[in-house]
């Protein structure tokens, strides 16, 4: 599979008359969403390693949200897709609401699988800080995945791909990135959106997560109570149920003649 002229690899799956780009989340390759993508039909599903990540390891990554959100646009445009839906998982999702705040044009809609919080979180913040310090260490990783696991024989690929994880792009986005607020800039997204929430999600807060969808004009959430974080990889198939559900107006207004990403009445 291809990587675009930043070295972000990337991978299609599937085909339709709407493109439908998605996101992983910190840690994980793209792996993670061709397991959601694998029950969507309809799609044509483009999915991409983070930048620092998988075989994105040489595109540049910070960690910051503004210039890892830079590098995927820019990466999406190099695949020829100008318009697009975007599902962003966990940093992934944070991503996608950048993505959505600085290119309006061109997102569609927006859906956000268990997605980081804008308003960010605090140095004290003690699950994050404790995947900061576990950077390389393969027995404390493993542990750390486990304890935010809800089936830990489902997850534990997920170790893997973190340790494929450049050392600037880890402590960039733990020690920096992820205190980065940009909840005051929810109001002036325009596009339908969607937010996926587990209800034993122990790694984001629930309550910052619907703080966010109250300040997205006409913002949706979706609480599966019995999903936690790791639920694209425990539950990949309830997930893709989720987004095909929220998304189909959307599709539906490609197939006939409505502005995409116009709800059907």
């Amino acid at each position: 599979m291809p990587h675009t002229s930043s070295g972000i690899y990337w991978e299609e799956h599937g085909q339709g008359p709407l493109a439908l780009v998605m996101l992983p989340g910190f840690g994980a390759s793209a792996d993670l969403m061709v397991r959601i993508a694998r029950h969507l039909s309809g799609f044509r599903v483009l999915i991409f390693d983070l930048p620092g990540h998988g075989q994105s390891v040489r595109a540049p990554a910070d960690g910051r949200l503004t210039t890892l959100a830079a590098t995927l646009h820019d990466a999406i445009n190099d695949t020829g897709v100008d318009a697009y839906c975007l599902v962003g998982y966990s940093l992934g999702g944070a991503i996608a609401v950048r993505i959505a705040l600085d290119h309006p044009d061109e997102v569609r809609a927006l859906v956000g699988v268990v997605p980081w919080n804008a308003a960010g979180t605090t140095a004290g913040d003690e699950v994050i800080a404790g995947f900061d310090a576990a950077y390389g260490n393969v027995e404390a990783l493993t542990q750390a995945v486990a304890a935010i696991s809800l089936d830990p024989s489902k997850t534990s690929s997920l170790t893997s791909s973190m340790l494929t994880v450049t050392e600037q792009m880890w402590h960039g986005w733990l020690a920096g990135g992820a205190l980065t607020s940009q909840a005051d800039e929810l109001s002036e997204i325009r596009v339908p959106t969607c937010y996926i929430l587990g209800g034993k999600d122990i790694v984001v807060d629930q309550a910052k997560q619907l703080d966010d969808v109250r300040r997205i004009p006409g913002g949706r959430a979706v609480l599966l109570s019995d999903l936690g974080h790791l639920c694209g990889l425990e539950r990949p198939d309830v997930v893709a149920n989720e987004i095909s559900n929220f998304l189909e107006p959307v599709l539906k207004g490609d197939a006939d003649g409505r502005p995409a990403g116009t709800p059907s009445a």
